[in-house]
């Protein structure tokens, strides 16, 4: 259950995408590309972060961005280099090294990298401590998931499993509730009064949402409340609101104890 699903090496490119990489001590920088009108405005910020991972900087042209990164890509001027990411961590030391209120989001047949690049973003804005996707139906960590992350792939552990269900069956015994979101459900995810301390939130993909033994295995199933106008939402807006939503009311019931 390691982190890292590829060796291979692959590019980043935009500011936030590329600064997070380099801040981040267990990321292997390879190459840093940028323009002259980049490293002007930004020089400072770079060379605060580039000494300690023994690279250079190498000013090119656009044109030289044309050649390395996806058509259209957004790079603004920077394009970095990357491994993917090595830190070992797996899911058993994630739940070890929680602190007593822990949230590990799974993503159960989500293959768009766009869809987990965003679900990345907002783990990292709502203190989930590891995203968690299946070996083998899930995309290797690669710039489309980095770029839609914003930074956040270098922020929240994405975690590559074997088999979903007997991660939940561990993370069960130690000390989690699993709640999965299912547009079928029969309790909304506003009517729950409280969470458990440490929870896992299993959201599937808008085609097919989460399989048979995954739900069974869910100690809850939740749905978010919604009109009928249209029959579901995207992953990556289902997981916003659903993860706001639990969020909102740990932090509420945390606050409400300590003032006691």
């Amino acid at each position: 259950m390691k982190s890292s699903k590829t060796n291979e090496n692959f590019w980043l490119y935009g500011k936030h995408t590329c600064i997070s990489a380099l801040k981040n001590k267990n990321r292997r920088c390879i190459e840093l590309l940028v323009t002259e009108n980049f490293y002007r405005e930004h020089e400072k910020e770079i060379r605060q972060y580039i000494d300690n991972k023994g690279i250079k900087v190498q000013l090119v042209e656009n044109k030289t961005f044309n050649d390395i990164l996806p058509k259209s890509a957004n790079h603004q001027g920077i394009a970095l280099k990357v491994a993917p990411i090595l830190h070992n961590l797996s899911i058993e030391e994630i739940a070890e090294s929680s602190n007593d209120s822990s949230t590990i989001a799974i993503l159960d047949q989500v293959t768009d990298t766009h869809n987990i690049g965003s679900i990345l973003r907002t783990s990292a804005c709502f203190d989930v401590d590891a995203l968690v996707l299946p070996h083998n139906h899930a995309p290797s960590e690669n710039s489309s998931i980095a770029k839609t992350a914003s930074g956040a792939l270098d922020i929240v552990p994405l975690i590559y499993v074997t088999n979903i269900v007997k991660t939940m069956e561990y993370l069960k015994k130690a000390g989690y509730w699993c709640y999965g979101f299912d547009c079928n459900a029969k309790e909304n995810v506003d009517e729950i009064k409280s969470f458990g301390e440490k929870r896992v939130i299993i959201f599937g993909s808008e085609e097919k949402g989460i399989r048979r033994l995954v739900k069974e295995n869910c100690d809850y199933l939740l749905k978010i409340p919604m009109s009928n106008a249209i029959d579901s939402l995207n992953v990556s807006n289902a997981a916003a609101i659903g993860l706001y939503s639990i969020y909102i009311k740990t932090k509420t019931i945390a606050h409400q104890f300590n003032k006691k």
